[in-house]
């Protein structure tokens, strides 16, 4: 019996620690940034454990080629109350709007769609969920378990 109730209190606590909130309408509406977080360190330290110097030689220059157009997109959300959202992407000066709608699920999930209802895809995104004010983005497994993207967000702009 003492083993079931140190579970329960354990499975307790594990989800709540990765709880995430539910989107709200009243927490969306407006302009948001989104946010590709690579670390740098981390992918030049996975190219340095390459064993053949051509391979490593070869991934430096397009990793380095690669996250230097990584940094220069930036992509801005505006959601809108009809459930329209608004997007704005900048990419080496050329400026490209586009539009979506948005929705949020049953499980509070946001969901933002194309205008012929194709889920709009960024790196296996299916979702976004509230977590300490920023809108994070989660691929669903099976059986609907999320997957968080922990590189990539929207934070609100300010």
């Amino acid at each position: 019996m003492k083993k079931l109730i140190a579970l329960c209190m354990m499975l307790t606590v594990s989800v709540s620690v990765f709880a995430q909130e539910k989107v709200r309408e009243k927490d969306l509406i407006g302009e948001w940034q989104l946010v590709l977080d690579i670390d740098r360190e981390d992918i030049e330290r996975e190219i340095e454990e390459e064993e053949n110097w051509l391979a490593r030689s070869f991934a430096k220059s397009v990793s380095s080629f690669a996250l230097d157009i990584v940094e220069s997109i930036d992509i801005e959300f505006e959601f809108r109350r009809n459930g329209d959202v608004r997007i704005e992407v900048e990419v080496f000066g050329e400026r490209e709007v586009e539009y979506a709608e948005w929705y949020i699920n049953r499980d509070g999930e946001l969901v933002i769609e194309g205008e012929d209802h194709d889920r709009i895809e960024i790196d296996d995104i299916d979702v976004f969920m509230m977590k300490d004010g920023k809108l994070h983005a989660y691929e669903k497994g099976r059986r609907g378990k999320l997957y968080e993207k922990e590189e990539v967000y929207l934070k609100r702009k300010r």
